[in-house]
């Protein structure tokens, strides 16, 4: 009897443990305490499909990316810490990397993607791409890992392939695609290395020449947002020089007024005023289901003196015309309704088919990092060294309003950071950074429970 009480005790704690009723209303939980590394999130999909496990990347106290070579989870039930992959590298005197770190799960499998350097070649900008890796429960060795985009920066140059470096990869809802920020290798070279945005559509394997730097991937990789040099922009045009802050609009994108449904891209970029001035504004880029033909601007693949061009059928346009930057990483409502960025200080929604854009937050102090809630009702947010709900419920007589979630007297100085929803819409994880004791700042992982409605 009394093993069957013991026994009986020690499940409801794990039941307890399990629950999102663990934590005390907003209170937040520590769940990494490893002091000789980080534990970034860095603004990713961190959460795994079935919301036990967040990823992270290991990033050094010293070279960044080029010297970190670990991803990790951790259990937010156990704590349990699993190694997900090691990117060894053979010769650590070399200065190579490889690299690797900006971890993102899949939606819907035991599978992540995150940034790897290219082995033989010094990491960097235009050195890089999206490695996936699955299982993640560390039985994936060094060398495997899948290629996702193709590089191919000999000519004549591959179309389906990149000449340079992608970065920050997020699989769409429907696991198909990625999305990533890129920098090209071949631009850089004539001095022309300007951040713009690509997709990989998996599931169209590409093949490219043998050489240093060269590699398949196992899906079909373009450009598909339009960069021009600053000096080459007509002042008050709509074109940029730089696009990045991106998101996937929607888990499947949004709806057009004719009732279909768009695949798209949001994000920030940054324009020349007619004043001469750099301006920070929002847009979007609707995405065709076919992106192996070439568009009017050039070919897919670029040429030794221009960049990669978009598809055809891409449409580039932009939201907002602004007196102040919008800022910050875009992020957009699973419904694809609407689009949130921060401007002005505070956090607006826009639509994806245009407008006016509405103010969401009035904080005091700001807010910025915004991230849905599932449902579409909330958005969470970093201001005064605390995260916020805010109600974006439209036509609802709490609109606007805000509610501090996490108590800012117990980190003094150290906010939360890359905000993160549970796909279950239970859970927000987030980075803190603590003082291991030794005036050495460490990246930190927390997660804090949210109640049902």
């Amino acid at each position: 009897m009394k093993r069957l009480i013991l026994t009986g005790l020690v499940v409801l704690l794990f039941v307890l443990l399990a629950a999102p009723t663990a934590l005390s209303y907003w209170e937040e939980r520590q769940l990494t305490f490893d002091g000789d590394w980080n534990h970034q999130l860095d603004n990713n999909l961190n959460w795994s499909a079935d919301c036990r496990w967040i990823a992270y990347d290991t990033r050094a106290f010293s070279g960044g990316i080029g010297n970190t070579l670990t991803l990790e989870k951790v259990n937010i039930v156990s704590q349990e810490v699993v190694t997900i992959y090691n990117a060894s590298n053979p010769d650590p005197t070399s200065g190579f990397g490889p690299g690797t770190a900006a971890v993102s799960y899949f939606p819907a499998e035991d599978m992540v993607i995150a940034i790897r350097g290219i082995d033989g070649v010094q990491y960097g900008g235009t050195a890089r791409f999206g490695a996936m890796v699955s299982p993640t429960d560390g039985s994936v060795g060094g060398a495997d890992y899948v290629i996702a985009d193709a590089r191919d920066v000999t000519e004549p140059f591959t179309p389906g392939a990149l000449r340079g470096g992608t970065h920050r990869h997020e699989p769409s809802g429907d696991g198909q695609w990625i999305g990533f920020t890129y920098n090209d290798r071949i631009m850089e070279g004539l001095g022309k290395n300007l951040r713009t945005i690509g997709v990989t559509k998996l599931g169209i394997p590409v093949e490219v020449d043998e050489a240093l730097g060269n590699q398949d991937g196992v899906g079909f990789t373009v450009l598909v947002v339009k960069v021009i040099p600053q000096a080459e922009i007509t002042p008050g045009s709509d074109d940029i020089f730089q696009a990045s802050e991106d998101s996937w609009v929607g888990e499947k994108g949004y709806q057009k007024e004719d009732g279909t449904w768009q695949r798209a891209r949001a994000f920030i970029g940054k324009t020349v005023t007619s004043a001469g001035g750099v301006r920070n504004e929002v847009y979007i880029v609707d995405i065709p289901e076919d992106i192996t033909v070439a568009g009017p601007d050039g070919p897919l693949e670029g040429t030794a003196t221009t960049f990669p061009m978009p598809p055809l059928g891409t449409v580039q346009r932009r939201l907002t015309w602004s007196d102040s930057d919008c800022a910050g990483i875009i992020r957009c409502s699973l419904d694809g309704s609407r689009i949130a960025f921060t401007r002005g200080g505070q956090i607006q929604l826009i639509s994806p088919l245009g407008g006016d854009a509405v103010q969401a937050t009035s904080l005091a102090a700001g807010a910025t990092k915004p991230w849905w809630d599932p449902s579409g009702d909330y958005i969470y947010c970093v201001s005064d060294n605390s995260i916020w709900r805010t109600n974006v419920i439209e036509g609802d007589a709490q609109f606007g309003q805000s509610e501090r979630i996490t108590d800012a007297t117990l980190y003094p100085g150290s906010s939360p950071d890359a905000l993160c929803v549970a796909p279950n819409g239970q859970w927000i994880a987030f980075n803190r950074k603590l003082n291991r004791g030794d005036g050495t700042v460490v990246n930190q992982i927390f997660i804090a429970a949210i109640p049902l409605q």
